[in-house]
């Protein structure tokens, strides 16, 4: 796999990007986030930028906060976690490209982490930039709360909130100059539901391995549209936001 660091020339490396999107939930029965995470090429290649190299995951992610738990964290540091799905060991035996099985706890999966999910009601696209620990008080579609767990509160003792170590205004800047027609906006609160939870759980296993280290995970929140233009123009702005991401990270310095 490609590492993209802020202290590489990146010509010539290729980026591994996972992508995902989420199942229906609630009156939701379409769920637009995975219709155009399943849309993306698996290589999107753009002038001066490395071979991007997408990995949409296979299968919706369901709105359950048992389901991302027991998911993500495999997802991101293959044989992290003591119990994995079959589904996600398939995806990452797929998604190693020549590695070893039985890889590091402490290598992750993927350069960047692009989650998606939808927004009902909205007409324009969210870049998340912060995620938040508590407060997942609504039932996910199993019924199901996060109210009185302590993983992250008294096992892990992380912060009650946690932002990726993109420069998330550098990324907008690049990804709304490609984008100039469509309403692409910055947020700092991603909800409170399972698109904040699994944004927090992608960030908090990068916190937990290294607390001043990378986070590479960002957040896409999309309108709620499933119609075919929708997921075409959902389509090409996810595109937008990952070469804005690649290049955002390939010129630091």
């Amino acid at each position: 796999m490609g590492s993209l660091s802020p202290d590489e020339d990146a010509a010539g490396i290729d980026v591994n990007v996972l992508v995902t999107g989420f199942g229906p939930f609630g009156n939701n029965h379409i769920n637009p986030s995975f219709l155009i995470a399943s849309r993306l090429p698996a290589r999107h290649d753009v002038q001066n930028l490395p071979a991007i190299k997408i990995h949409t995951h296979p299968a919706p992610i369901k709105v359950s906060y048992e389901t991302i738990r027991e998911t993500v964290p495999n997802l991101l540091f293959p044989e992290s976690s003591t119990e994995t799905s079959a589904g996600s060991h398939a995806f990452n035996e797929q998604s190693n490209h020549g590695r070893q099985s039985k890889s590091t706890r402490l290598e992750p999966q993927f350069d960047i982490v692009l989650h998606i999910g939808m927004a009902p009601g909205r007409k324009f696209f969210a870049l998340e930039t912060c995620a938040h620990q508590d407060g997942y008080d609504r039932k996910d579609v199993k019924g199901e709360t996060m109210e009185g767990d302590t993983l992250w509160t008294e096992k892990y003792r992380a912060p009650s909130t946690l932002r990726p170590d993109f420069d998330t205004e550098d990324v907008w800047r690049r990804w709304k100059s490609g984008l100039v027609n469509e309403d692409i906006r910055s947020s700092d609160d991603a909800g409170r539901y399972l698109c904040d939870f699994i944004y927090y759980t992608s960030l908090v296993e990068y916190w937990r391995r290294d607390p001043t280290g990378a986070r590479p995970v960002m957040f896409l929140h999309v309108p709620g549209g499933s119609f075919e233009d929708d997921v075409d123009r959902g389509t090409r702005v996810t595109l937008g936001l990952i070469a804005a991401l690649v290049e955002s990270r390939s010129r630091r310095r």
